[in-house]
Formats: structure tokens, C-alpha cells, sequence
């Protein structure tokens, strides 16, 4: 279902490129047209996001600073007459599901067209309504290397039911009901153990700017932060290490979230965060194991303030950039000493890009597998790149893939 252009000669590293807006929806409207012998109403689409700092957070009430990505899912859709739902992800019909608007079969709760049924389920259990549809997707976001293409799907998805079904929720305030039935569909319906960061970033984020989510309310509260990379001669690079995410273990790391959490008698691991002694609070935990996810938890919200903070400072712009490097770079430690989510694909990606001269690197998404970034000077993207290659190739790894999460021209 996901088709990605991959310009390489021999021997060159293999680079993902996105699709234009254009190309993306005629690849969704022309597999609509195939599939169901007529033409869509309308094409839409959502981004899919990376994660600067803040991973694990978002469901320990916690702040995260995720961006979104060129790379984008795209369905195109028509209203039936019926409460049946089709969606297809491909030419052949075997592939195309068909269920009733209100109920996923439970063969499909952990699929992937089961999140867009599953968003469908999701709108009407908020007390919208509206006919059966027939859809069909196309995305260029790579699957489970933790870019959040599952998201973006379900947020394209929501997108298009709320035009088809003419429910005119465009205003901010309003499509949060969006953003909440995208993620019922992925955490309930995928059955994905996350927060809310994937959703509320692919349908609220903005070009060149992250977002900071505060997630101790719902719907978490949201502000842009400017990131002012490309006017300082920085770019992000996402390095795919050819290794998929592993969700079923995540599940477990927010099993051990919620223990540390009861057993420090608080309410979220934001609230000690928040605690003048938080973090000789998480050194009273008497098992190992729960006081290290807890200590990542609360480093990371700190980690995000400073993040921001770096940003959004006054001193000369090459040491605020050097400390926001420094807080990925130690994110990811974090992250795999403590939190422990982490492989050796990754853990060599991040250091040959920090040997290449990264300002900063980490693993995206859950972990256990996927994607990293590396926050780079431009000029020193290729060394980047032959620094990783080389390391995977003297590991014997596969070569790992690369893409540009946001480019200098402008769609």
C-alpha cells in the first residue's frame, strides 16, 4: 500500500522521497476510480511526524515536541447510500474490506484498514452520522519504522468523514473530535498502545514549526514553537535502519508507567515531574526496573523545556543549536538506558551520525526498531550519510534508507 520513489544509483544511498500534494492525491483518486468504476468526491490527506523530544510522555501526562512530515497519507472518498464501508488499499479487490459503518469485525482490530474503519466506528460513537462511504488510500509515510503512518492514515481518514458527511468541523475547537476518533481507532482499534502526540501533531501541526503538546489536559494543550532550522543552515535527517517498531513491547512500557505511578501515589508521572524533588521522589522507588521508566519520564519533560527554552532564547544562535542537539543526543540515552527501547541499528545510527558531526541524534516513535533523526548542518548532510553507511556496512546491516522530513521549496 505504500509506494516510495527511492533514487539510488549503485552503491548510493537510498533516498525516500515524498510524493507532491498532487501526486499523492491522483495516486488515491486513480486507485479509487480502479477499484469501484467511478470517480471520488474529494481526495485528503494527513502527515505523518517525527519526535524531537519527549517519547513515552504523552501518555504519562507529560510534554513532547513533535513535528510533522512531508511525507503524507492520502484517501479519496464518495458517500454511499447504504451503512456499509469499503476501503481499499490496493488493486486487487481480494484486498479491499467491506463492513458495517458501526462495527470492525475483530479479525481486523489490529490492521491496517482496520484503523480506517475503526475511525468511521469511532465518529459514530461520538454521536455523529452520516452514510456509508467507499474509500481508498495511497501513502508514501513508511510503515512501522515509528513515523506515525498508521496516524496519518487515520487522520486522513477522519478528514475525509468530515466532509463526506458534511460535518464541518474545521475550526481548531471542533476537530479535536477528529484528532480523539483517530486515536480510538489507533490505540483501541490497532490496538497501538500510545498517547495522544501522533494525532493531535498530523492534524494541528504546521510546516518548519513543532508543536508542544501538553498533555496533563484532554485535549492536550497545544503551541507552535518556531525551529528556525533552515534559516541557520540546519536540516533534520531521518535515517530508516530497515528494523520495524515494536508496539507489543511498548505496551509494556507503559504497564510499568502506570506501576511506578501507584507506587509513587501520584496521579501521572507529570505530577512529580512537576515536584521541586521529583527526582529523589523516583529514587525512592524500591524496584529498579520501575524507578528507571520513571526517571526517563521525568528527565524527558525536562528535557522538552529546555528543548524549547534553547529555541526560543537570545543568546547566539550556534549555542542554542548545540544545546538542542545535546538534549536529542540525550534523549536517546535516556531512552535506551532507562527507558530500554532502543537495538543496536539504532544505536549505531546514532553514533555515526554523531560522529559525522551531528549536532544531536535519537530514535523516533516507540522504539525496539524503525527510524532515527539527526539534526546536521546542511553542508554536512553526505558525510552524514557515508558515516552511517559505512558503519552498517562494517556491522553487516542491510543499508539503511534516508528521507527529509521538510525540504527549502515550498508546495
Amino acid at each position: 500500500m505504500v509506494a516510495m520513489s527511492d533514487s539510488r544509483g549503485a552503491g548510493a544511498p537510498a533516498w525516500n522521497e515524498p510524493w507532491t500534494r498532487a501526486e499523492g492525491e491522483e495516486r488515491a483518486r486513480a486507485l479509487f476510480a480502479t477499484v469501484y468504476d467511478e470517480e471520488p468526491t474529494g481526495a485528503w490527506s494527513a502527515p505523518g511526524r517525527i519526535n524531537f523530544v519527549g517519547d513515552h510522555t504523552d501518555y504519562n501526562g507529560g510534554l513532547c515536541l513533535p513535528a510533522i512530515i512531508r511525507h503524507r497519507a492520502y484517501v479519496a472518498g464518495r458517500a454511499r447510500r447504504d451503512a456499509i464501508v469499503r476501503i481499499s488499499d490496493g488493486h486487487d479487490p481480494a484486498r479491499t474490506i467491506e463492513v458495517e459503518i458501526d462495527a470492525v469485525p475483530a479479525e481486523m482490530r489490529h490492521t491496517w484498514l482496520g484503523a480506517a474503519a475503526g475511525v468511521v466506528g469511532a465518529m459514530v460513537e461520538r454521536g455523529f452520522t452520516g452514510p456509508g462511504l467507499d474509500l481508498a488510500v495511497a501513502s508514501c509515510v513508511p510503515q512501522r519504522v515509528g513515523l506515525a503512518s498508521t496516524a496519518a492514515f487515520a487522520c486522513a481518514t477522519a478528514l475525509a468523514v468530515n466532509d463526506l458527511w458534511r460535518l464541518a468541523l474545521d475550526t481548531p475547537a471542533l476537530r479535536v473530535d477528529l484528532a480523539e476518533a483517530a486515536y480510538d481507532a489507533e490505540s483501541l482499534v490497532v490496538g497501538e498502545s500510545i498517547g495522544r502526540l501522533n494525532e493531535y501533531v498530523s492534524l494541528f501541526g504546521s510546516r518548519h514549526n513543532a508543536l508542544l503538546l501538553d498533555c496533563s489536559t484532554s485535549p492536550p494543550a497545544m503551541h507552535d514553537t518556531v525551529l528556525a532550522f533552515r534559516e541557520h543552515g540546519l536540516e533534520v535527517v531521518v535515517i530508516d535502519t530497515g528494523t520495524t517498531y515494536g508496539v507489543a513491547d511498548a505496551g509494556a512500557r507503559r504497564a510499568e508507567c502506570v506501576a511506578a505511578t501507584s507506587a509513587l501515589g501520584a496521579r501521572s508521572l507529570r505530577e512529580i515531574a512537576d515536584a521541586p524533588n521529583g527526582l529523589s521522589l523516583v529514587e525512592t522507588l524500591s524496584d529498579p526496573t520501575l524507578r528507571k521508566r520513571a526517571r526517563h519520564v521525568i528527565t524527558e519533560i525536562h528535557r522538552v523545556r529546555g528543548f524549547v527554552d534553547a529555541l526560543a532564547g537570545v543568546g547566539p544562535a550556534h549555542e542554542r543549536f548545540v544545546e538542542a542537539g545535546r538534549l536529542i543526543s540525550a534523549s536517546h540515552a535516556s531512552l535506551a538506558l532507562d527507558f530500554e527501547v532502543s537495538g543496536p541499528e539504532l544505536d549505531l545510527a546514532v553514533q555515526a551520525s554523531q560522529a559525522a558531526g551531528a549536532l544531536g541524534a535519537k530514535l523516533v516513535g516507540v522504539g525496539f526498531g524503525g527510524a532515527i533523526i539527526a539534526l546536521v548542518r546542511r553542508t554536512a548532510r553526505a558525510t552524514l550519510v557515508d558515516s552511517v553507511d559505512r558503519a552498517f556496512a562494517d556491522a553487516g546491516f542491510p543499508p539503511p534508507r534516508y528521507l527529509i522530513p521538510y525540504e527549502v521549496s515550498a508546495e
